[in-house]
Parts: structure tokens; C-alpha cells; sequence
């Protein structure tokens, strides 16, 4: 696969007991042979941030916080050591051309999106400018689809180019203007919040079909009746969902090292986990990404744990919908 090395760290605890199954033993290198589930790539790039920020090593940050996690989860009732997941490893970059390193983001996925038999890629970033990249080689793999996007974030991230923003700020701008295959009429923004926006951004979002969910929205509707609306709208006509991740979507207490702006009030860590729960189990959700988190400002793993376990419950969810246990709940 162009532009991808092997994984820059690679965890392997000594103390394991035989039925106490830790993340970072049971997610080892892929050896590109093995058919597998899902598989973890680092998309470390971070040059389109405003001002210079560490979120290049959210992926070293995530593997190191999983020693932490087990295989199974009580509060979903499931383990999923059954799951084949492995880390791909990670996209190389260059160091003094942002474009050509988001070029390379792109071929990488692209290669990573065509391969047979297929599984479900989880792109980590970086920052969020990777997710227009990420998002084309989805759409370049499916080029007969219709992709909706479900995207959760602080920001609508539409900012203009023409007005030099940061490229962290204009993802899903590049997104409608570069993917054919994505109407706005599919893209669904959940979580947008807080003093840090602007209204002619939003103006434009509306002006180009977004339907926009406030986190103030998803706490007086609550998380199960906004992400039904979400995926209705998201799934209608399209063939298969796209969903990216700002860990800035969440309050600050739960995301101290985001790399964008945080506020208090933003989403609460249990109702996106629960939307990953449901979002893992969907049929027609193809990929995830997760973006902006910070190493660098982070406090005792606290982001890179709550990083983490959005992972792992969303491949709690993917368990279910790949071995049928249950079923899907209906989103």
C-alpha cells in the first residue's frame, strides 16, 4: 500500500492473565494476508492547524493508553477478542509540503479502501484537514455511491478558503466542492457548540442542506432520538455512511487536550460513546475517523483514554453487526 510503514510504536504488555484480554496485545501489526474486521491507521499529519500542536502523535498516544483497556465492556456486554482488528500502521508524511503530504493520506486510503476482501478502516489523526482527504478515497473506491456523512465536531469546519483558513478548518467545505458522490443534503453535523463559530459559516452549512444538531440539542432530545434523525437523513438515498470524529465535539472535562477550541458546553463522553455503539452496529457505515486530539496537552492519558474507548465501542458495535449477536438495534 503506497506511502504506509510499518506502525511507529508498538505496545506488548508482559502481565496478561488468561482471561483478562488487553487492547494492546490483541491489536498487533498487520501482515496485509490476514483477512481482518478492521484495521487502525495513522493519518499523523498536523500541518493544518492555525498554530503548531503534537495531535501528529495522537496514534503513539491511543496505542499507549490501550494498556490500560480489556477485550470486554459491562456496560455493553460485549468482548470482542472475536474481532479481527489490526493496526495497518502509518501514512507517511512529508515535513515540508502540507499538500503533498494530504496527496499521500489520500493514495494511502484509497489503496487501504480497495482491498479485498474489504473491512473498516479507523483513520487517526492529525488534524482535521485529513478527513477531505480520507473522504475522497472513500468516495474514489465507491465511485458508483451515494455517501452520507455523519459528522460530530465543536465547529462546521466550512471555512472559506479564499479566506485563508486553516486547511483544520475546511474539511467538510472540501468535501462538498471535491466528492460528487456526497450531497449536502447527507451531511449531518451533530454536536456544534460554544462561542468559536461563525453564522456566515452556518449560513453557508443550511445554504447547502446540512441538517445541524447542537450539542444543546442532543442534551435537551437526547442521544438515541438525534442519531435516529441523524442516520435517517444521512441514509436517505445514499448507499453508505462516512462518519468522522473531532474529539472537540465533546465538553472540555472530557477532552482537556483537544487541539481546537473547548468549552464546557459541549457533548457528553457517554452519549458519543453510546452514538458509536450504534454507528459500529449500522450496516452501511464504512468508516470512522477521529481527529484534533493533542497529546501534548493532555493530562494524566485522560483525552487519550476517552480517544480510545470511542474505538473500542465502536468496534463493540462493529462485533455485533459482523457475528449477529443481537442484531442491529434499528437506527
Amino acid at each position: 500500500m503506497r506511502h504506509v510503514v510499518q506502525p511507529e510504536l508498538r505496545r506488548n504488555l508482559a502481565w496478561e492473565d488468561s482471561h483478562d484480554h488487553r487492547i494492546c496485545n490483541w491489536i498487533t501489526p498487520w501482515d496485509f494476508k490476514e483477512v481482518i474486521d478492521a484495521g487502525i491507521v495513522s493519518a499523523p499529519f498536523c500541518g493544518g492547524n492555525a498554530r503548531p500542536l503534537s495531535s501528529w502523535a495522537a496514534a503513539n498516544a491511543i496505542r499507549t493508553s490501550f494498556d490500560e483497556n480489556t477485550t470486554y465492556s459491562p456496560d455493553y456486554d460485549v468482548d470482542i477478542q472475536d474481532l479481527k482488528v489490526r493496526d495497518i500502521g502509518d501514512i507517511r508524511i512529508t515535513s515540508t509540503d502540507p499538500y503533498k503530504s494530504l496527496d499521500y493520506i489520500e493514495e494511502a486510503l484509497t489503496d487501504i479502501l480497495s482491498f479485498t476482501p474489504s473491512f473498516v478502516p479507523i483513520a487517526i489523526g492529525g488534524d482535521h484537514s485529513i478527513t477531505a482527504a480520507t473522504v475522497r478515497a472513500y468516495c474514489k473506491t465507491r465511485p458508483d455511491e451515494r455517501v452520507g456523512l455523519l459528522h460530530f465536531d465543536a465547529h462546521n469546519d466550512v471555512r472559506a478558503f479564499e479566506e485563508g483558513g486553516s486547511l483544520s478548518g475546511t474539511p467538510i467545505r472540501g468535501v462538498i466542492q471535491t466528492c460528487p458522490n456526497v450531497s449536502g443534503s447527507n451531511v449531518v453535523q451533530l454536536g456544534i457548540h460554544g462561542f468559536m463559530n461563525s453564522s456566515k459559516y452556518k449560513r453557508w452549512a443550511e445554504e447547502q442542506g446540512f441538517t445541524i444538531f447542537t450539542a444543546r440539542t442532543i442534551r435537551k432530545r437526547g442521544i438515541d432520538e438525534v442519531l435516529k434523525a441523524a442516520i435517517d437523513i444521512a441514509s436517505k438515498g445514499t448507499d453508505s455512511l462516512y462518519v468522522s470524529v473531532d474529539i472537540d465535539v465533546l465538553s472540555q472535562v472530557y477532552a482537556l487536550a483537544a487541539s481546537g477550541s473547548i468549552t464546557p458546553d459541549g457533548m457528553e463522553a457517554v452519549d458519543l460513546l453510546d452514538a458509536m455503539f450504534t454507528l459500529g452496529q449500522h450496516p452501511n457505515v464504512g468508516m470512522l475517523d477521529l481527529v484534533e486530539f493533542n497529546p501534548a496537552a493532555d493530562f494524566r492519558n485522560l483525552t487519550a483514554r476517552t480517544t480510545g474507548s470511542i474505538i473500542l465501542t465502536f468496534l463493540g458495535g462493529l462485533l455485533l453487526r459482523l457475528k449477529g449477536a443481537n442484531g442491529y438495534r434499528g437506527y
